[in-house]
């Protein structure tokens, strides 16, 4: 049988459409934020116009390539700005936010991911990595106490930084962080708006948690009120409190991080309570019961991190939860150094 030039161009037409195809099916089966994707990205830009020229509405670009778990490398170009307020001014590497245009996500494990935070080292020194496994772990342990929280996803990030017609590579843990419009969809709540609220209007369950978890890791660097490192949501009765940005608690006691001198404290490592006083009693201790019976899986989500911490600081770690613990199992603690702390 023969086959002429036009069968052979359908022919090949077919071929290369279904091999792109299982391409496609490829990258949108690997879902980012999806349990055991690992990724590999790679970025690069001059710092200082990263630095300068930035600001919340204007961005530098940059190509990012990417590859991982079940992902073939790929190359799209991505809108780079500084985020953040302190270690935007004291860092080398600063934190940033990524947006990725919707033509450039397409069939990529980004498609449904196209704004997100870029949470880096803030030095380039030995050790760096550090600090960054130990505030994606304290997102990792709040997941365990609530479902509306904010994902996030590993990377092994390559930055090519452009100095002086030279070009330096720095290889470094960091992580990603979904955009508070995804939480919004997942959970079919809407985002509230930056500005000021009643943190009385913050739902009882919703606030004890907020507060009894920043109690547990140590964080006092946020604020209901000015939605200070928190992001909010509205369920159509009250408000959802979640928090991020947790370099300034005691889980990571970064080397920078100082306490807020007005709460006399001498290190981020001492807990104080900051929760508010008005809030229902019940609700209090439903919320202090699911942490009670939470403890394993608190020091399962940090046993998952031993081999990325020193061991001294492993057992830090596991020592400071054990003391929030040994706070909250007990009535007499519970009541001196929580109940008793509260606000308002």
């Amino acid at each position: 049988m023969k086959i002429n030039k036009q069968t052979k161009k359908i022919l090949l037409i077919s071929v290369l459409y279904f091999l792109n195809f299982n391409n496609i099916i490829l990258s949108q089966e690997t879902k980012l934020f999806t349990k055991g994707t690992e990724i590999k990205a790679q970025l690069a830009f001059d710092f200082k116009e990263l630095y300068k020229n930035t600001n919340d509405s204007t961005f530098i670009k940059s190509k990012m390539i990417f590859s991982g778990t079940g992902i073939e490398e790929d190359t799209i170009t991505v809108r780079i700005r500084v985020r953040g307020n302190f270690r935007k001014k004291i860092c080398y590497f600063k934190p940033m936010r990524l947006e990725i245009r919707k033509k450039q996500a397409e069939n990529t494990i980004f498609e449904e991911n196209r704004k997100l935070k870029l949470v880096v080292p803030c030095q380039n020194e030995k050790g760096k990595d550090e600090l960054i496994y130990k505030e994606m772990l304290a997102y990792k342990l709040f997941e365990n106490v609530s479902d509306v929280h904010l994902r996030t996803q590993p990377i092994s990030l390559k930055i090519i930084e452009y100095k002086n017609s030279k070009e330096i590579e720095h290889e470094m843990f960091a992580f990603l962080v979904e955009d508070d419009s995804k939480v919004a969809k997942r959970h079919e709540i809407k985002k509230f708006p930056k500005r000021r609220v009643s943190p009385l209007n913050v739902s009882d369950s919703s606030a004890i948690n907020f507060a009894l978890f920043s109690y547990m890791i140590g964080n006092t660097d946020w604020s209901l009120a000015y939605q200070h490192n928190i992001e909010m949501f509205y369920n159509g009765k009250k408000l959802i409190a979640v928090p991020y940005d947790f370099d300034h608690s005691g889980l990571v006691n970064a080397y920078y991080a100082k306490p807020n001198p007005m709460l006399k404290i001498s290190s981020v490592t001492e807990r104080v309570y900051r929760g508010l006083c008005r809030r229902d009693p019940k609700i209090f201790n439903e919320v202090r019961n699911l942490y009670i019976s939470k403890e394993e899986d608190m020091l399962s989500t940090l046993n998952k991190y031993k081999n990325n911490l020193n061991a001294k600081e492993f057992t830090r770690l596991t020592q400071y939860i054990q003391s929030f613990y040994n706070i909250i199992k007990s009535d007499n603690e519970f009541k001196l150094n929580i109940i008793s702390k509260c606000r308002g």
